[in-house]
């Protein structure tokens, strides 16, 4: 009887359990920041999924995800200006943590994983490193390109874990948080069976985790120079829709800001000025009096400027970064590779229309570009050209994305932005926190720049170096280092997140086999 309350009390508790696991996952990223609180949010799950069933465990798995992204994808609603594609987003991403509760609840059935052996603990951590880690990349891949936010790497930005990001990339220092997590879990577990070489070495392996990859050399130094930026915040009004929609207000704002700048470092003193996303609200190729504005900041400061505008074509329209070159005009241009599925365009836009009317509120779908993945840009002051790898708005999400800038010569990461629509929620902060992951990932320094912020400056070992205030007309001047090594994670390439899609597999199809194998037994007894 009193094993039998016991277990009726466990069960009840976990499911406020995953919601502190979910809450505490959610705390690790920005605004709170406290990267710490992932792993011991992991090991809560791992404990409250201990022993359950499949179905027990994607019902806890779900309460999970619900309890994470609610608040961390709050922006979505603060953009949209009503829940409906909060909700849906939610709900979609927190049925991949319904899929890594099911396959962990099989997986750990597997014979040998259940057994009270130092060896067993060490494989039950690292099979639920390997399913949380392939689930995660799945997540952030599919459908229409997946969406990354939420992965544990990108909360570790002040963790002594970060240097990692060179060597195993996104997936790698995901991987290094997950096994903190297990192995905190395994260490509680084991104290309670009162197996203490267990829980020593579950709590050893989870810290020397922690704290060796401070050891790991980080290069930073310029190897082809450094490149003077000027990085450009000409504001926003709150009211940003209006302001979008008041002809040449935000350009005219980028251009005040840059003649500021001009007079601030003089005349022909930088290489290039980089204004963000959707700076000019009327493309400068098409609209004189935009292209006027455009000249002029350029002419002021003696340097090409690149400018974020939208073109229209064949029904669609385009995502561009253009280099504007004083006397010259509109040059080359990086055109946006992924647009954002039900934010720049709709998918599947007839079907759902039948259930909500806000599909419409994109008229026209955003394509995506093709072409390489950098711009070429004159350095102005140094008279020589120079290659950046870009990436525009969300793309910072996507390593590999900036991965290909980076491998096609790339020796800086910018990353022009457009925050506006999500006025004062955690969003550019979450996009700031990806940006200091990529710029270790890649070895590369990254230049954030925003409309009304954050704009900031990020050195190849993911410090900020400087960065402005949201909603401030501001600028930034920097000297960049100009790096052409590739880094072990961009060699790795691809290869880590497909490893761990593929073991998850294999570990979920291997405790299905088991559990059957089990079934059977029991019936032969019975």
């Amino acid at each position: 009887m009193v094993v039998r309350m016991r277990s009726r009390a466990r069960h009840l508790l976990t499911l406020p359990a995953c919601t502190c696991a979910g809450l505490a996952v959610w705390a690790a990223f920005p605004p709170i920041g406290a990267w710490w609180a992932a792993p011991l949010g992991l090991a809560l799950l791992a404990s409250a999924l201990r022993d359950r069933g499949p179905w027990a465990g994607a019902g806890l798995g779900l309460v999970f995800g619900v309890a994470l992204f609610t608040p961390m994808l709050h922006f979505t609603a603060v953009a949209m200006g009503n829940p409906v594609g909060w909700v849906a987003l939610t709900a979609v991403e927190s049925l991949y943590l319904a899929a890594f509760g099911a396959a962990w609840a099989l997986a750990s059935r597997i014979g040998h994983l259940e057994r009270p052996t130092a060896t067993a603990l060490l494989a039950r951590m690292l099979a639920f490193t390997v399913i949380w880690c392939g689930v995660e990349e799945l997540r952030s891949s599919w459908p229409w390109g997946g969406f990354p936010f939420g992965r544990l790497a990108f909360a570790m930005a002040d963790a002594p874990m970060l240097p990692f990001a060179a060597y195993g990339g996104i997936v790698g220092l995901s991987a290094l948080v997950a096994l903190v997590g297990a192995g905190v879990a395994e260490a509680a577990h084991a104290l309670r069976r009162r197996r203490a070489f267990n829980a020593l070495v579950a709590a050893a392996l989870a810290g020397a985790v922690v704290v060796a990859p401070v050891a790991l050399p980080m290069e930073s130094s310029a190897q082809d120079g450094t490149l003077r930026v000027g990085a450009v915040q000409g504001n926003v009004a709150e009211e940003f829709e209006d302001a979008f929609n008041r002809a040449l207000e935000v350009t005219g704002n980028h251009a005040e800001a840059t003649l500021t700048l001009a007079e601030t470092v003089g005349r022909g003193t930088l290489d290039v000025v980089i204004w963000p996303e959707n700076a000019a609200d009327l493309d400068p190729r098409d609209v004189p009096a935009s292209a006027t504005l455009v000249e002029a900041a350029a002419q002021a400061v003696g340097a090409p400027v690149l400018v974020g505008a939208m073109s229209y074509a064949d029904g669609v329209r385009y995502n561009d970064m253009v280099v504007w070159t004083p006397g010259v005009g509109a040059g080359e241009y990086y055109r946006k590779h992924r647009p954002v599925p039900f934010a720049e365009y709709i998918p599947l836009r007839e079907q759902l229309r039948h259930i909500t009317e806000q599909v419409d509120r994109i008229g026209t779908d955003l394509a995506p570009g093709t072409g390489p993945q950098t711009l070429t840009i004159h350095a102005a002051a140094q008279d020589r050209d120079v290659t950046l790898a870009m990436g525009i708005c969300f793309e910072v999400a996507y390593e590999d994305t900036l991965r290909a800038g980076v491998e096609q010569g790339g020796e800086v990461i910018v990353i022009p932005t457009n925050n506006a629509s999500f006025l004062h929620s955690s969003e550019a902060e979450q996009q700031l926190a990806q940006g200091r992951i990529q710029a270790v990932m890649h070895g590369r320094a990254l230049v954030q720049v925003s409309t009304v912020g954050v704009t900031a400056i990020i050195n190849p070992r993911g410090v900020v170096e400087q960065r402005t205030q949201a909603y401030t007309q501001a600028s930034l001047v920097a000297d960049v280092p100009l790096r052409t090594s590739i880094t072990v994670a961009d060699r790795l390439g691809a290869a880590p997140g497909l490893a761990a899609q593929l073991g998850a597999a294999l570990l979920a199809a291997a405790g299905m086999v088991s559990g059957v194998s089990r079934l059977r037994r029991r019936r032969r007894r019975a």
